[in-house]
């Protein structure tokens, strides 16, 4: 008897939604009744098994118990359906093992990526950009990867590295067209990147409006076209998105992929992970691909291999991210690039720190508020009571005095801090009341001379605040009294039209260029001579670019959120400056009789986490950020940042 006939045999055969297994063994296999009743919700019949197909597609469930069959020692054998399925889904797995193989070969150095067929095939494009050696491994390993992940720094041209990609595959036939899907503010960047490197060789096309004008966009979609998508558009038009990628051979790219993270019930990875098992190439984009945890990784990686080989379940994942984070890496690297900022040759940044002295009222007001710290603290018994009750008074109370002593008259609806209350402290109240009215704060007027001191020199700088009545009243100011070119950006610009209005837009209601964030800064980087951008963190910390004008930047508050703070820095310094280029980040830190006011505080706080997520941020390697869930967690400081506050407020400061 051969080896074949001597094991077991296990039947398969498809009956509508249900999957049918039959063997004479498996009745009296007592742990195929434990898998097939608890995993599978299968019923006994006579011959085996009824097993459901439930919310799961009909082959996977074909592999599934194929899979475990196999393992138990069976020899399946199916209907002509049930093997086209394993046929598949086994070719499936020989690919991925085969660009696996490849991707490995590639990144050890066993095998070399022949650069000359890029650059000719690039060059018969029509491709007008030289592209950087670091940008060159990264076509050539997005290429052997197949469907890959490009994991470098922010500010080293990863869009133009994955345009060059799209126009290999373009150009090989590969694909026939290129699906974008990111944030409203990659749109411009890529836009401006196809433009320089291809010119019309590639026609963009933004897909936004109302549901009929994203269906025109469509229908009229032809070969040769690169549309750019929102995520919640992506996720809204999953449907008519699947028969497009169903009826060309699509490129796929999600950009600021870290944006799908959600690890479970997130409607925009379940609709991208649906979508990229149509398409034929996959491309994912991040420089921060694990804000939190490596938890992170999960849905990114769906994105380039939907039928989750890199992954298995949600559950398996989460398990190995914490028994074995270093093997799930390990897996993971052969489909992933990632430049570190070292390699990109950039001269490095010049930091300024001013002292600036708060006097008269604010200072009264920055005290008022210092001593209520203190006072909350007395009643706190253990470490732990008074770590909890600063926690409760919100250390940003103390960065928005040190700023603007007004920002304490009114709500922050993104801090979720509200303004003071008039019983709280009528001596605190009365000084707030008439602080705007007869009062500038000192960094602001500091800000006002380095800002003259730059224009005097032709330069453009971007000012940074994290509260949105400050750069209200800081624009009024820089316009005023210095009468320069000044934009102003944060949430409530539009980064361009919604593109999940009910209705189709009128000409009137639509934002017009200037009014938009785009558009603001075009003007801001285009204008000739000195110029001033006013804006916070939150809004333009990601996918924008200032560097190709703009060498100087000035922050008049900082919060202990360190990621936002070096993600804001990259906005000037990154690839693309010129030679001998000086960029200056001017730090502006209030003072009281020349002792450290909470800005000493953050300071110190932001570079020891600097010193740390630098690396992660910056380095080659892929590891967690480990920033909150919460991002006003990092705003107003973790255990240490707090334990430091605690011991300044308390008067242990050393």
């Amino acid at each position: 008897m051969t080896e074949a006939t001597s094991r077991p045999v296990a039947e398969l055969e498809i009956d509508g939604d249900d999957l049918l297994v039959r063997g004479t063994r498996l009745a009296n296999d007592r742990r195929g009744r434990l898998f097939f009743r608890s995993v599978l919700g299968a019923t006994p019949t006579d011959e085996g098994w009824r097993c459901p197909r439930r919310r799961t597609a009909m082959s996977a469930l074909v592999m599934r118990t194929y899979d475990w069959l196999e393992s138990r020692g069976y020899q399946v054998i199916g209907e002509r359906k049930v093997d086209e399925a394993v046929q598949r889904e086994l070719e499936r797995r020989r690919s991925f093992a085969r660009t696996r193989d490849a991707a490995i070969a590639l990144r050890s150095g066993e095998s070399a990526y022949p650069f000359v067929a890029v650059d000719d095939t690039l060059a018969s494009f029509g491709w007008s950009r030289q592209l950087l050696e670091h940008q060159r491994v990264a076509v050539a390993h997005a290429l052997t990867a197949i469907n890959a992940a490009n994991f470098s720094v922010p500010g080293s041209g990863k869009t133009a590295a994955a345009l060059a990609v799209a126009a290999i595959h373009l150009r090989q036939e590969t694909v026939d067209m290129v699906v974008v899907v990111g944030p409203l503010a990659c749109f411009e960047p890529w836009e401006r990147e196809t433009a320089a490197c291809v010119g019309n060789r590639i026609t963009v096309k933004r897909v936004r409006g109302s549901i009929s004008r994203r269906q025109y966009i469509y229908d009229s979609i032809g070969s040769h076209q690169l549309l750019l998508l929102s995520y919640a558009t992506a996720a809204a038009d999953q449907e008519i998105l699947r028969e497009i990628f169903n009826g060309h051979r699509v490129m796929m790219i999600v950009d600021e992929s870290h944006r799908i993270k959600k690890f479970r019930g997130g409607l925009w990875a379940s609709a991208l992970s649906e979508l990229a098992g149509s398409a034929r190439v996959r491309m994912v984009l991040s420089g921060t691909p694990m804000p939190q945890s490596g938890r992170d990784l999960f849905s990114q990686l769906n994105v380039l291999w939907p039928d989750r080989q890199l992954t298995g379940t949600p559950d398996a994942f989460a398990s190995r991210i914490k028994s074995s984070f270093p093997s799930v890496i390990s897996e993971v690297l052969p489909f992933t690039s990632r430049t570190p900022k070292s390699v990109l040759g950039l001269p490095p940044y010049v930091i300024k720190r001013h002292n600036v002295p708060l006097t008269g009222t604010q200072q009264e007001v920055y005290d008022l508020i210092l001593n209520k710290f203190k006072q909350q603290l007395s009643d706190a018994d253990t470490w732990k009571d008074k770590i909890e009750t600063l926690k409760n008074a919100r250390p940003l109370r103390l960065m928005q005095a040190a700023a603007n002593p007004d920002l304490l008259n009114r709500s922050d609806s993104y801090f979720h801090v509200q303004r003071m209350d008039a019983e709280e402290n009528p001596t605190l109240m009365e000084r707030l009341a008439y602080f705007s009215s007869s009062n500038v704060p000192a960094k602001s007027l500091k800000a006002l001379d380095i800002i003259r001191e730059i224009a005097s020199e032709g330069g453009k700088v971007v000012c940074w605040s994290n509260f949105i009545v400050n750069l209200d009243q800081f624009t009024e100011l820089v316009r005023i009294n210095t009468g320069l070119p000044t934009y102003q950006i944060d949430g409530r610009v539009p980064a361009g039209f919604d593109a999940l209005h009910s209705q189709e837009p009128t000409r009137e209601e639509l934002p017009g260029e200037s009014d938009t964030r785009e558009g603001f800064i075009t003007k801001f980087l285009a204008t000739p001579g000195p110029a001033v951008l006013i804006t916070n963190p939150a809004s333009c910390s990601e996918s924008i670019s200032l560097h190709t004008t703009c060498h100087n930047a000035i922050y008049l508050d900082r919060t202990y959120d360190c990621a936002l703070y070096l993600q804001s820095i990259d906005r000037i310094h990154r690839l693309g400056l010129s030679p001998g280029t000086k960029v200056t980040i001017h730090i502006l830190l209030a003072t009281i009789a020349d002792d450290l006011t909470i800005d000493g505080l953050v300071d110190v706080a932001l570079e020891r986490k600097k010193a740390k997520m630098g690396e992660l941020l910056e380095g080659a390697e892929l590891a967690p950020i480990e920033l909150a869930e919460d991002p006003l967690v990092d705003a107003d400081g973790d255990e240490s940042d707090l334990s430091a506050l605690l011991r300044y407020l308390i008067g242990e400061n050393n």
